[in-house]
């Protein structure tokens, strides 16, 4: 039988990185907890990055391909509009593997979430790095199957995040150190560990 699983296996060119998909979390019933140190929204700002880890299980295979430490499964980056705080982050279906830059309200990202956090970037204007990823939204960037973090015209989700740091004032903060089949990516810890945790 032909399912969903079946057809992104055949349209993907990049077999060894399956679970690279799963930036997006699959969400289960159970209850969760709420989170202990949940910041007070009126503490973000533009530009902040938020983290989290998914319930599903491919949250935790993707949760595993870090360069050090295996905390998050999935990043975005925080945008306030109009007094309303939003995510914008590269997300693909689990079924079809299709997927672009989304923008969606913090509520949604973290609903069920038990495991998440908040970090910033000092000293630069990171209003810069909310403005990047609203261009990639309003370009309808697709996400990127192959995680070709040399290419610009489709991204995967942490690779949105580090080009959107790296693109203030052409700084390289952000490096991808994770080797997988020959290609270097940008593993999560890539990105928080240069950054400061806000809770």
């Amino acid at each position: 039988m032909v399912n969903g699983w079946f057809i992104w296996i055949l349209k993907s060119r990049f077999f060894l990185i399956l679970p690279f998909l799963f930036c997006s979390c699959i969400v289960d019933n159970k209850n969760k907890e709420e989170h202990p140190n949940v910041i007070l929204k009126n503490e973000l700002k533009s530009g902040d990055i938020v983290l989290r880890l998914g319930n599903g299980y491919f949250s935790d295979i993707f949760r595993s391909y870090a360069s050090k430490e295996k905390k998050y499964s999935h990043v975005g980056v925080i945008s306030i509009e109009d007094g309303i705080t939003y995510v914008y982050h590269a997300e693909a279906s689990e079924l079809t593997g299709v997927g672009r830059v989304k923008k969606e309200v913090l509520e949604s990202f973290l609903k069920e979430i038990a495991i998440f956090d908040f970090y910033r970037l000092e000293q630069l204007d990171t209003v810069k790095i909310a403005e990047f990823v609203k261009y990639h939204y309003k370009k309808r960037t697709p996400f990127d199957l192959d995680f070709n973090s040399d290419d610009d015209s489709e991204m995967y989700c942490s690779e949105l995040v580090a080009k959107a740091i790296n693109s203030l004032e052409n700084n390289e903060l952000i490096t991808p150190t994770l080797l997988l089949a020959n290609r270097k990516l940008y593993g999560l810890d890539d990105i928080y560990l240069k950054l400061r945790k806000l809770n």
